[in-house]
């Protein structure tokens, strides 16, 4: 079963066409699962690196695949906003492309500063640099004042 070349007739049902299709749902979900991959897999080659670098490039490249944007204004469904963004500056639309990268970067320096404050918190609060939980302070330290023998005791 070969599929039927599409017939297109009017505008508006070009315009149907290209902002509904099917299975839009799975497309994104499995889009977001692919960037996740994508990240895990960078994340795993620079694991030897410091959390605030590796958070960085994560960070980056979580805000510029996963911000949505709609890419025309009367279109329902939505596209990742990098594209829409790129494609608006090929059409000379200055405006609308310095609107998306901003639109970007808030998302960017928001996921950035609560995954340092997450990192701040979980070392701070739930684990010690050997991954123990934090004890109590003891106050005294032990073995603070030495006990030493007394050369006129005797021993047996």
């Amino acid at each position: 079963m070969t599929p039927q070349p599409l017939e297109i007739t009017e505008p508006a049902q070009a315009q149907q066409m290209i902002t509904t299709f099917t299975n839009y749902g799975l497309t994104w979900f499995v889009y977001t699962l692919l960037v996740f991959l994508l990240v895990g897999i960078i994340w795993y080659v620079i694991r030897n690196w410091h959390f605030i670098a590796k958070w960085f490039i994560s960070s980056v490249i979580l805000a510029g695949a996963l911000t949505a944007g709609r890419p025309a204004d009367n279109t329902e469904t939505y596209s990742p906003l990098v594209l829409n963004s790129v494609v608006k500056l090929f059409d000379d639309d200055k405006a609308g492309f310095m609107s998306g990268i901003k639109t970007i970067g808030l998302v960017w320096a928001l996921l950035f500063i609560l995954g340092i404050v997450a990192w701040f918190a979980y070392n701070r609060f739930i684990t010690n640099k050997d991954g123990k939980p934090p004890q109590k302070m003891d106050t005294e330290k032990r073995m603070a004042t030495p006990i030493e023998p007394n050369i006129s005791e005797k021993t047996e």
